[in-house]
């Protein structure tokens, strides 16, 4: 009996033990909400090309694109700071820019998400932007940032892209321009 009991107990230990070990890797884990209280509301991470670099030059003048993601920085970053704090969140800011001067906004987001309240806020701010001028097709490009900390990474073999857009995709999976005709085809 002594024997049973002694094995339950050592289990018992085992398991608090083992529920007390966090095995998630460090580039898995978000902030802790220390650091989420004390972090920016905007920290952006990178600029991320969703096309081939030679499409994108043969459509848009880099003189111009790169202003233009600027200000769309700018706005997003404005947008976020006069919001109201909330979980964080790694995020990408997708922008498609068509000829015409249309251009039009979209937010991925990791666990936590963005609020749709704080989406479409950010959206907004961007989408009044007003767009350069390509030729010849669109142009995707996504600012990848944190909000209030980040959460979880945004881990994916590819760009990220919103989930409903994954119905858009072709018999080839190709992010061109019939697929982003689908997912934008005003």
């Amino acid at each position: 009996m002594k024997s049973k009991s002694a094995l339950f107990a050592g289990i018992a230990a085992l398991s608090i033990a083992a529920a007390a070990c966090d095995r998630t890797p460090p580039q898995m884990k978000g902030p802790t909400p220390e650091e989420q209280a004390a972090a920016p509301a905007w920290e952006k991470e990178d600029v991320w090309l969703y096309m081939p670099d030679h499409i994108i030059k043969q459509r848009i003048d880099e003189k111009a694109l790169t202003p233009y993601m600027d200000q769309v920085t700018a706005a997003a970053e404005a947008a976020l700071k006069a919001a109201p704090r909330e979980a964080g969140s790694s995020n990408m800011l997708l922008v498609m820019i068509k000829p015409g001067q249309r251009a039009k906004s979209w937010i991925v987001s990791s666990k936590p998400e963005l609020s749709p309240e704080k989406v479409e806020g950010l959206t907004a701010a961007v989408n009044a932007i007003a767009a350069p001028a390509v030729t010849g097709g669109p142009v995707l490009v996504g600012v990848r940032f944190k909000a209030y900390g980040g959460g979880e990474p945004l881990i994916s073999e590819r760009p990220p892209i919103p989930k409903d857009w994954y119905q858009y995709f072709g018999n080839k999976g190709l992010l061109d321009d019939a697929f982003m005709a689908r997912v934008w085809p005003e």
